[in-house]
Formats: structure tokens, C-alpha cells, sequence
């Protein structure tokens, strides 16, 4: 018996979030894409900020070694071309939402 509430509790609760987000299901392609763009955005500029910052601690703690310097060099190009991307994506939304 114990189990079987314990199992139905377990149930609600692993259930709330399903029934709170039914609510605001979205009703147009628009709000969809939306819902998957914005967040999207948000993660990529983070991760390539947290990417920016690891390679000016490596390029700092290089002391002169070309090979870790390259390195450092390189994980900042590809971070900057990760926040263009993100940015190119979300002008990309923002212009087809527009029209």
C-alpha cells in the first residue's frame, strides 16, 4: 500500500510540469520557433563567453609556449564565430517574424 501512494505521489509530481506547461502551448509556428530560438540564443552566447574566458586563462598561463598559445588563439576565433552564429540566428528569426 505504502508504494502504491508513494508511486501516485511520485506520479504527480513528475507530472506538474507537463499539466503547467500545457497551459501556454503555443498556437502559431511563430511562437514555437520562438520558444526554441530565444533559449537557443541565450545557451550559445553563454557557452561561447565561457569559451572566451578559457582561452584568455590559456593564452595567460601559455608563458611563451607557442603550441598553447595557438591554442588559445584558435579557441577564441571559434568562440567569436560562435557568438556571429548565435547573433546571425536570432537576426535570422527576427527578420522572417518580421515579414
Amino acid at each position: 500500500m505504502k508504494k502504491l501512494i508513494s508511486g501516485l505521489i511520485g506520479l504527480a509530481i513528475l507530472s506538474l510540469p507537463v499539466v503547467t506547461l500545457a497551459a501556454n502551448v503555443p498556437t502559431t509556428l511563430d511562437d514555437a520557433v520562438g520558444r526554441i530560438v530565444n533559449p537557443l540564443f541565450l545557451v550559445l552566447v553563454a557557452i561561447s563567453a565561457v569559451f572566451i574566458i578559457y582561452a584568455a586563462y590559456t593564452f595567460v598561463t601559455s608563458g611563451g609556449d607557442p603550441g598553447k598559445t595557438e591554442t588559445a588563439r584558435t579557441t577564441l576565433i571559434y568562440a567569436i564565430i560562435g557568438i556571429i552564429v548565435a547573433f546571425l540566428a536570432l537576426a535570422l528569426y527576427n527578420i522572417f517574424k518580421a515579414l
